[in-house]
């Protein structure tokens, strides 16, 4: 799909995010291709590819066993070769400014990684996870906690500054050890 495919090319943990929501869709529209399309607004032949590549998903999804929850499972490979990424970053020590963006965002995943009772595998999965709820919260326009805003700016930034990171490794412009 274009979208797809411009967000991972553009914005790793953007295109995480996207396919979770479309995982979500799907699931919303209960794996009918026919209300994705219209939902979609795919019903012409201009849009050809991008039904197939929506009845791929739909697929994907049934063939992996995740009707009800969960991401596929590239996804999930995505989100650790982000936290394997991750870790090369802290352990670079010309990393200066990521280690701290890091360190400021650490007790707020801590404190996710707990109340998810440990279920989150890594650092990175814990501030994907959290961003993906506060992005449902937002669309379900409920009431956020100025502690919870001023903790989800350093997961954001924190974010944003691996995605900005693993866009320059995926170029070449950037070399980790």
């Amino acid at each position: 799909m274009l979208i797809a495919k411009q967000k991972r090319n553009e914005n790793i943990i953007e295109y995480i995010l996207y396919m979770w929501q479309l995982e979500d869709f799907i699931r919303a529209c209960n794996f009918n291709f026919e209300h994705v399309v219209a939902q979609r607004n795919l019903t012409d032949h201009a849009h050809y590819e991008e039904r197939q590549w929506f009845q791929a998903f739909l697929s994907a999804m049934k063939h992996e066993g995740i009707e009800q929850s969960g991401h596929l499972m590239q996804l999930k490979e995505l989100v650790q070769d982000l936290s394997a990424f991750n870790i090369a970053l802290l352990q670079n020590p010309e990393e200066v400014q990521y280690k701290e963006a890091f360190n400021a965002a650490m007790p707020h995943i801590a404190t996710i990684i707990e109340k998810s009772n440990n279920t989150l595998k890594n650092e990175i999965d814990a501030c994907i996870t959290a961003v993906y709820g506060l992005l449902l919260l937002r669309l379900k326009k409920q009431k956020i906690s100025e502690e919870s805003e001023e903790a989800f700016k350093t997961i954001t930034h924190l974010l944003a500054f691996l995605a900005f990171k693993y866009k320059k490794y995926e170029s070449g412009e950037l070399h980790i050890n």
